[in-house]
């Protein structure tokens, strides 16, 4: 993996993860997504230009220390906090989105992660106002966080244009992953087969599809993948590109839904997605 632990020092502000307190959770769920990156502020300026997010930051005047919160459409979706780099990491893989999984106890989470072959890289601890949280290495390496909020989850609906869509786990032992995160959250995994034939998995939990994991490629390291869903893939290909991201992989169908990957400036790979749901609509 690349980054570290954000530096979740004592005087930064970790701000809840909803507007208003919902005090309904949904266990399993990928509720937030959390950039680690040496560079916060190239990295606001890449993705407020491509998908309109706009930012609030919260914290001391020292940039190491901050916590920059990101909305979309108003909403906010996620957030972006320094990270220094392991020694080991190549410089390309220093920045990682961090999808954080809704759990009813973080602490039990962490005991099986540990049992289970993964890392706990941040402890349990309770961050300010926004609850219970903890970052853990799966036995692949992949980085996630699990968390409950203080204030419960936002409410679980399905994701509008500029907003996440959809996370998945590319892994070398997609069944060996699968058997791994379904103890995580107490997930139903549901079988599915590409129509090339390859080994793919979604996990479920409260009626719904919330992950996928599906094999990488050699050369890649084990990762999580968020998407964001978009009007336009092409446009948006075009329009990352010019503002630095890197294209790992251009528009191309998945069933019916095109689909791109790229690298943010900081080094952060994420996925874009067309879909025609309703946005809004209960998942």
């Amino acid at each position: 993996g690349g980054a570290t632990s954000p530096s979740a020092s004592a005087d930064t502000y970790w701000p809840p993860i909803t507007q208003s307190p919902t005090d309904v959770r949904s266990p399993g769920r990928f509720v937030w997504g959390e950039l680690l990156t040496r560079d916060v502020g190239a990295a606001a300026e890449f993705y407020g230009k491509v998908f309109g997010w706009t930012f609030e930051t919260y914290g001391p005047e020292d940039d190491l220390k901050t916590y920059t919160v990101v909305l979309s459409g108003g909403t906010p979706i996620g957030g972006m906090v320094y990270a220094a780099p392991r020694k080991d990491a190549k410089a390309e893989r220093a920045a990682r989105w961090v999808g954080l999984v809704s759990v009813e106890d973080v602490a039990s989470v962490a005991g099986y992660v540990e049992s289970g072959g993964g890392k706990v890289l941040m402890p349990p601890r309770v961050l300010g106002d926004r609850g219970t949280a903890a970052l853990f290495a799966d036995p692949e390496g992949g980085l996630f966080g699990a968390i409950h909020s203080a204030t419960g989850d936002p409410e679980d609906y399905l994701g509008e244009d500029n907003q996440w869509l959809w996370i998945e786990l590319w892994a070398s032992d997609p069944a060996k992953m699968a058997a791994f995160y379904k103890g995580v959250a107490g997930y139903e995994i549901v079988d599915v087969a590409s129509a090339d034939g390859t080994v793919g998995y979604r996990l479920r939990s409260g009626g719904y599809a919330r992950a996928g994991i599906k094999a990488k490629r050699s050369k890649v390291p084990t990762a999580w993948v968020p998407y964001i869903r978009v009007r336009s893939v092409a446009e948006t290909v075009a329009s990352a590109s010019a503002a630095g991201a890197k294209v790992l992989l251009d528009k191309t169908l998945v069933g019916d839904v095109p689909i791109a990957i790229l690298v943010d400036p900081t080094g952060a790979p994420f996925g874009i997605a067309e879909w025609a749901g309703k946005a809004g609509e209960a998942r």
